[in-house]
């Protein structure tokens, strides 16, 4: 629990960049004739994780990356908003609540709305959106992790002394 508690944010970048990285790999896979490997990386990723809509995603030369544009700037923007937090997670205090609703604000009324048939969005709209709404849930839930698994750290690391302390003593 110690190891999980001191490199929880490099667990989550990973998970986070595994999760971005693998997509982009999927066309590239395809270019390379690796199909049966490409294959299984858009079958993870099929609905109802993405609706892979051709439409709504980029392309790597003539092949589709496995998620829409939107999902790719969440999963991508986590990532990279995980790698910036290392740089201030000391430092930075949870995004308030309120702040947090009116930054992912966009994202919700960019989706409904082209779900709703009132207007088509664009790439750049949906991928900006997804970024801001990525780093912000970010900031609001990481700082709460930090502090957590920085409690825990120090909990198991008093315990560790007190347990040292009483082995190897006279019986």
């Amino acid at each position: 629990m110690s190891w999980l508690a001191r490199h929880w944010l490099l667990l989550f970048n990973l998970v986070f960049g595994l999760y971005a990285g693998l997509p982009i790999l999927a066309p590239l896979l395809m270019s390379w004739r690796w199909v049966r490997m490409a294959n299984l990386i858009y079958f993870i990723y099929r609905p109802p994780v993405c609706h892979q809509m051709p439409s709504r995603s980029f392309f790597i030369g003539r092949f589709q990356v496995a998620v829409c544009q939107r999902d790719l700037a969440l999963y991508g923007g986590a990532c990279l908003a995980g790698m910036a937090f290392v740089l201030v997670r000391d430092r930075l205090r949870p995004l308030p609540i309120r702040v947090w609703i009116i930054l992912i604000a966009p994202l919700a009324v960019d989706g409904v709305t082209q779900v709703l048939g009132l207007r088509l969005s664009t790439w750049p709209l949906r991928a900006l959106t997804a970024l801001l709404a990525s780093t912000a849930t970010v900031w609001l839930v990481y700082p709460y992790l930090n502090a957590a698994f920085a409690d825990i750290e120090a909990s198991a690391g008093s315990q560790l002394k007190k347990a040292e302390g009483t082995e190897g003593g006279p019986t």
